[in-house]
Order: C-alpha cells, then structure tokens, then sequence
C-alpha cells in the first residue's frame, strides 16, 4: 500500500513537472496539456510505475461542473432552445459518419464489424470499453487503443486549435470564502449521487444540474478562482495521460494507422462544420468547435470552461451527444454483436 502511495505521488510530481513547463513555454492549457504529456511520456518510454485513483478524477469532474454550472443562467439556458434542431441534424450526421468509418475500419483492418462499431463509437470512451470488456470475445487491446487514442488526440489536438481564436475574454477572478467550499461540498454529493443513479459523467453533471438550479431560482454563486480549474485540469489531465498503456502500442502498423484515421475523420468533419454553425448562428470558432467535436462531455467542458467558450452551449451539444450514445448507439452495437454470436 505504501508502495502505491509512493507511485501516486510521483504521478503528481510528474504532472506537475509537466503543466509549469508548458506554462514556462506558453503553451495553451498547460495544466491539462503538460500534466497529459508529461505522464504519457514517462509510462511509454520508461519502466517507471505509475499510479493514479480515479477519486483524484473524480474531484476534478466536481470542480469543472462548479464552473460549468456556474455558467447556466435563466438567459443562457433560454438561449439553448434555439440551436435543438441543429443538435439533432449533427448528431445524425456523426451517427451517418460512424457507420460510414465503421465499415472503412473493419474492410481494411479485417476487423468483424461489430468490433469496428465499438472501436468507432464517437464518445463514452468508459462506457465502450466496459462493454467490451462484458462481451468476453472481443479483442480489448484494438478497442481500447481506438477509443483513448481519440480521446488523447482531440483533447491534445482541440486546444491548440481553439485557443487564441475569437475575442479575447477578460475574467474575473473567484475569491476563497466560506460559502464557496460548502457549495463545492454540497456538488460533491449532488455528483456522487448522478453517479450512483447512473447519469453518465455524474460527477460532473451533478453539480452542473445543481448550479443551474440555483441560477434559475435567482440564488447568487459565489465565481471559484481560477486556481481551482488548474488543479482540476491537473487531476484530470493525468488520469487521461494514463489511459494508453505500453502494451496499447503493440499493433499491427494497420490499426495504428486506421486509428489515427477513424479519429482524424471526427476531427475533420467537426472542423467543417463548425464553419456552418459560425455562419448559421454567429457563434465564435471555439464554442462551435467543442460543440460539435465528439471528444467527451467531462473533456469539452472543462476545455470550454479554460478557453472561454460558452460552455452552456457546449455542454448541450455534448450533452445531447451522450444520450445519443447511451440510448441508441451502445444498444445498436450490442444487437450487432448478439448476430454476430448466432
């Protein structure tokens, strides 16, 4: 157990290492970017061990839903209303393009195509992989590698192209006081219990749906200083720095190379039409961009909340895209699956 502790202090020192010398080199979002950096490259190319809990990830999502909920007042939540028939017009035109990338996969990797569906669904990376791992004949390592490489890619990849576009955004920054961390307590709990009802990232939309729900009632929240997403960019940022294993990387050059194909598909598609949102709505690249791009509603939101987006519009979209997810497209793999079985 000390051993363990040991690891996971490393890790921190590690990430840590990592986010002061993207800060030192002005790199954009270096608490998220350098900690993912910096962890990966120590668990790929050394025989350094590393540990980190998902309780650490865990906290992170909680703070990021305080920012992101911060952001749900009565009048952006109205301003939602306006963008639903586009949220359903793109994610029928991503759930299209997974198919369409889906038979491109498993034609050139000769992957089963209930596998290719899973190597390609454009989100819920957790829940995916579970999945998978409940199937008990599908080849986890190709899965898994699909899946956190998209993640990796878009999260590494999105805020370099983001960041620095549109206006530049003056904020006020949050001050330390006593009601702030009873509310961080109280979203705590409203995210532990998402979590426990199944919603999926509750630990971030619990304290989102919390926030929103005193913003409308006309209750004043307290704005968390700015410190506070660091250190959840940090937390975050490591846990994801270490989703790809050594043994990930031990793949025929095909997967590798149809996996950083099927992602920069997604990523591609997402960039075109953010130019079509921009035009229909005059939205700002960012908020378009993170709208629309299929990297994960806990990642794009917490990139929204570092780079200025309006992060109720991206939450929205993301958020509709989990459904889409949960609802329709894990059950369309599964009865692929269960035909493939017969």
């Amino acid at each position: 157990m000390l051993t363990f502790y040991k690891q996971m202090f490393l890790t921190l020192c590690i990430g840590l290492l990592g986010a002061l010398l993207f800060q030192l080199l002005h790199i954009p979002m270096p608490w998220l970017l350098g900690a993912i950096t910096a962890v990966l490259c120590v668990q790929l190319f050394t025989k350094i061990q590393l540990q980190w809990h998902k309780y650490f990830r865990n906290v992170g999502l909680i703070v990021a839903g305080y920012s992101i909920g911060f952001a749900f007042t009565k009048e952006a939540v109205q301003d939602i209303q306006q963008f639903l028939g586009s949220i359903i017009v793109l994610n029928l035109i991503f759930i299209l393009l997974f198919f369409a990338i889906s038979f491109l996969v498993a034609k050139r990797t000769e992957l089963d195509y209930p596998t290719a569906l899973t190597c390609c669904v454009p989100g819920g990376m957790t829940q995916i992989v579970a999945f998978a791992e409940e199937q008990g004949n599908m080849n986890m390592a190709v899965i898994t590698f699909y899946q956190v490489l998209r993640v990796l890619l878009i999260v590494g990849f999105v805020p370099l192209l983001v960041t620095g576009t549109g206006e530049n955004i003056v904020t006020v920054d949050g001050t330390l006081s006593l009601p702030l961390f009873i509310l961080l307590l109280i979203c705590g709990v409203a995210g532990c219990l998402a979590q426990k009802v199944r919603i999926p990232t509750g630990y971030m939309l619990g304290p989102v749906f919390l926030l929103m729900g005193l913003n409308i009632t006309g209750l004043e929240v307290p704005k968390m200083p700015i410190s506070f997403l660091h250190l959840a960019q940090l937390v975050i940022g490591i846990y994801i720095g270490l989703l790809l294993k050594k043994e990930d990387l031990h793949l025929s050059k095909k997967h590798v190379f149809y996996a950083f194909i099927s992602a920069g598909l997604f990523i591609g598609a997402a960039y075109a039409l953010s130019f079509i949102m921009k035009n229909l709505y005059e939205l700002d690249f960012r908020t378009g961009f993170l709208s629309i791009v299929p990297g994960g509603l806990d990642q794009m939101g917490i990139i929204a909340a570092s780079v200025h987006a309006n992060v109720t519009i991206v939450t929205a979209f993301q958020l509709f895209r989990v459904l889409i997810v949960s609802i329709f497209l894990v059950p369309l793999v599964k009865i692929f699956v269960k035909k493939a079985k017969t």
